[in-house]
Parts: C-alpha cells; structure tokens; sequence
C-alpha cells in the first residue's frame, strides 16, 4: 500500500511541477547520467515522504529493520579524538530516514534545516526530526549551537549541494561554475572536527544503506580547495545513484559552464 502511494505521489509530482522536471533534466545532464529517467528521482523521493511519514518512534524495529550502515567505525574513530564530526552528504536518498537510524543507535545529531513556505509544515517535520533524536536549526542561526555540538563531541550532517542563503563560496561543481555553502569547511577548522563524506541511498531491495567514507585530510591549504574536494567525493556518490540524487534547483546557469 505505501509503495502505491509513493507512486501517485510521484506521478502528481512530475505532473504538476513541469519547471521542476526540467531543473531535474538539467542537473542530471551535468552529471552526465545520460540513462536515468526523470521520472525515477520523483519516484525515489515519493518513497522518501513516505518512509518519512509512516516511520513510528514508539517501535524502532521497523527502523532497523529498513536500515544498515556501511563505515560506521570512521565515525566512532573520530569521536574517540573528542572534536566531534561533521558529516557532509548530497541530497541523495532517504537522509533524514537514515539520520534517524543513526540517532537510534544513541549518537546525537544536529543539522540544518531550510524553512518552508508554511510555518506548520516547518514545525511538523522538525517536530518529527527531534522526536527521532536529531536536532534541526534554521540556516544562519545554527552555527553556534552547530559549534557547540561540535565541542561537545557529537555529530552534525550538513547537506552541500544546495545553497542555504544568498551566500555561497565559487566553486567548480561536476565542471561548472556555482555557489554552494563552505561552512563545514571553515567549522572543522575552527573547532579541529574531521570532515566526514557520507551519503545514504535505496538498495536494489528497496531497504536503505547509509554509507561513511574515510574522513578528508586537511592540509590547511585554501577554503575554496578543500571545499571542491568535499563536492568531488559527493560527486562520487551522486554517480553510482543518479536516480537518488533530488537537487529539484537548477544549480548552474547555463552561461556559467567552465571550458
């Protein structure tokens, strides 16, 4: 029943956001991921609303029951240092189904959160984050309570490929020019957290598998070069699921391309 209304989700979606299907259609040209049909990313993010609305807190066991994590011991490694971790990932997948999972295994998790038109819809799904042990901040008034959490050893996930206000570094993405957030960059060298690529996706079998990478290593070279380094390895991951990757923005003006 719940995947037959992913499906009408899916379809209403693609049907009625003609611009959106294109900002899709785009973004998946810049990937180059010539195979995947637009259609499939609206399909795989109805079965994120769905999995997002129908999990229960009161009964973990369907949580784990969906979810494995490949990788875990890169975080674990990090926190036995005491600076926390920032874990960065794409909008790819089922994130915040996977953040939960990850909090169920008794690690705190902060993030950042963009606000929606509604007020009401920003409440409810914060209100189901931190129910499921993840704390959620809106863009620009997070970053000390992100700092905190950091020197208090736990976790923050910050999504990349997306900008969060009008600021934004310059940055080369998949060969082309746009702006996107280097804020984890410029925390993890204030408070010495490591920098955590990781991303999270549906597996063939329709379950979830979040997977952490090795940790970057720094070299304290510029914001800019680290920042581009951590979009490569999201980049990585976006091209073994390009039908997982929900960037709904068009994120590079056509005249912009790099040669």
């Amino acid at each position: 029943m719940s995947m037959k209304l992913a499906s009408l989700i899916a379809y209403l979606f693609y049907l009625c956001k003609p611009s959106i299907r294109r900002n899709v259609r785009r973004n998946l040209a810049a990937l180059r991921a010539g195979e995947t049909g637009t259609f499939e990313v609206f399909r795989y993010f109805s079965m994120t609303i769905v999995d997002f609305l129908s999990l229960d807190t009161d009964h973990p066991e369907r949580l784990h029951e969906l979810c494995s994590i490949v990788g875990l011991e890169h975080i674990d490694r990090a926190l036995e240092k005491g600076n926390g971790a920032i874990l960065f990932a794409p909008h790819q997948g089922p994130w915040e189904v996977a953040g939960a999972y990850l909090a169920s295994k008794g690690y705190r998790i902060h993030s950042v959160a963009l606000e929606h038109h509604s007020p009401y819809v920003t409440r409810f799904f914060s209100k189901r984050r931190n129910a499921w042990g993840i704390a959620d901040y809106p863009p620009g008034e997070g970053v000390v309570k992100l700092r905190d959490a950091l020197r208090a050893n736990e976790i923050i996930v910050l999504l990349i490929d997306r900008k969060f206000s009008t600021k934004g570094l310059p940055l080369t993405f998949m060969g082309r020019r746009v702006r996107l957030p280097q804020g984890h960059v410029k925390l993890s060298r204030r408070t010495g957290a490591p920098l955590i690529p990781c991303c999270c996706h549906y597996t063939d079998g329709e379950t979830i598998e979040a997977v952490i990478d090795e940790p970057m290593h720094d070299s304290d070279g510029p914001v800019k070069r680290l920042a581009e380094e951590c979009l490569e390895r999201i980049e990585r991951f976006l091209r073994k699921r390009p039908e997982q990757w929900f960037a709904f923005d068009h994120l590079w003006p056509e005249e912009n391309h790099v040669r």
